[in-house]
């Protein structure tokens, strides 16, 4: 693989080091292209485009739809994570097939959305302890199924410290035990890969703007094979089977998919997200996992030289594209990197370092002189 190529798409990264993909990814040429024409065309052309961007955005359906292994109907495109964490809250619940209160398995360092959506549904919520890392196994997962929750949801890499679950194994565990598996992948998808039918995922959520390098206002739902079908929870004209017909009096609605769309569709964000997973399918989506292993690995290597404290877990089974770091005033580092245009986050008391495929060496390095000088001025 060409890196220096697939790097010089990014025009972003050409006067900084860019190591914040987990706060914001950067966006290539032909992803921003994308969208980009949209707008053109609704300039030059107004509404008489129409057709075209429906037929584009199917398309675009249907790249997402592969690149996630569901099916074209399954995929729904929404404004962000939030919205279909929500509407899969309201899909299922929060009263199980006895008239009681639902209850959801989540990790305690979870991120909001993954949550506060099923809390305000009227779920209860059970947290399932882990370590500073946020490490989860299998064996964890079984101690915490009595009793039985309706459904376990997890980000697939958390955002703060980067641990990188075993989706395929907690998956299994989840199908084998009747557990409906809720799977965030906004800080994994185009940087690992995820399969519904072979990792038993159940639900699948993740916005465009960070590994996805789709840019803000887009994000995905898509349900699996093993999805519980009814009425979407939220709906407008489009939700309708038959939508064209304008029905206002009755519901005859689409259970996945455009069901949870309920109105115009957002054409920029749509484009762009089907072109992000195009080109990132072109690369080769485990390519694009070893090479950012082997960027955290030099960064690990760096830190242990410079003596600073790693907080994240780490291994190639559960390593993702984030590390989280002990440095003392780390929103005060943070700034004082930027300075320098290096580009980290403060984030849970340390300071979280992330690299995407189009990251270099060089960025590395530089990130570890200009925190070396940091730490040596304090």
């Amino acid at each position: 693989m060409d890196w220096t190529s697939f790097r010089s798409q990014f025009p972003a990264l050409e006067d900084r080091a860019y190591l914040n993909t987990a706060g914001g990814g950067v966006m290539s040429y032909r992803v921003a292209r994308a969208g980009q024409q949209y707008y053109q065309e609704a300039l030059e052309k107004g509404d008489t485009a129409w057709d075209e961007w429906l037929e584009r955005a199917e398309l675009a359906r249907n790249d997402v739809a592969l690149f996630v292994g569901a099916a074209a109907h399954q995929i729904a495109f929404l404004q962000n994570a939030s919205l279909g964490l929500n509407i899969v809250a309201r899909s299922l619940g929060p009263l199980d097939s006895r008239g009681e209160s639902a209850r959801v398995l989540a990790i305690d360092k979870e991120f909001p959305s993954c949550t506060t959506p099923f809390i305000r549904a009227g779920w209860e919520v059970k947290f399932m302890p882990t370590d500073s890392t946020g490490y989860v196994d299998a064996d964890m997962l079984l101690q915490n199924l009595d009793p039985r929750p309706r459904a376990f949801v997890l980000s697939s890499v958390q955002y703060a410290n980067g641990f990188r679950s075993d989706i395929r194994e907690l998956g299994r565990i989840c199908r084998k035990n009747d557990v409906l598996f809720i799977v965030d992948a906004t800080q994994s998808i185009g940087a690992f890969p995820i399969n519904l039918e072979d990792d038993y995922v159940d639900a699948l959520i993740f916005s465009g703007y960070k590994w996805a390098t789709a840019g803000y206002g887009v994000a995905v739902l898509a349900t699996g094979f093993n999805w519980p079908e009814g009425d979407p929870p939220l709906v407008g004209w489009r939700s309708a089977r038959n939508a064209y017909a304008l029905e206002n009096n009755r519901l005859d609605l689409l259970p996945t998919g455009i069901g949870h769309e309920m109105g115009h569709p957002a054409f920029p964000g749509i484009f762009s997200m089907g072109e992000a997973l195009r080109s990132l399918s072109e690369v080769g989506v485990e390519n694009v996992k070893s090479r950012i292993l082997s960027l955290m690995q030099s960064i690990r290597s760096g830190l242990q030289e410079l003596d600073v404290p790693i907080r994240s877990h780490y291994s190639e089974d559960y390593g993702s594209g984030i590390l989280l770091i002990d440095v003392q005033d780390a929103a005060g580092v943070c700034t004082t990197l930027r300075e320098q245009s290096v580009w980290t986050t403060a984030r849970d008391g340390g300071l979280r370092v992330s690299a995407h495929g189009y990251n270099s060496v060089g960025d590395i390095e530089r990130f570890l002189t200009e925190l070396g000088i940091i730490l040596r001025s304090n």
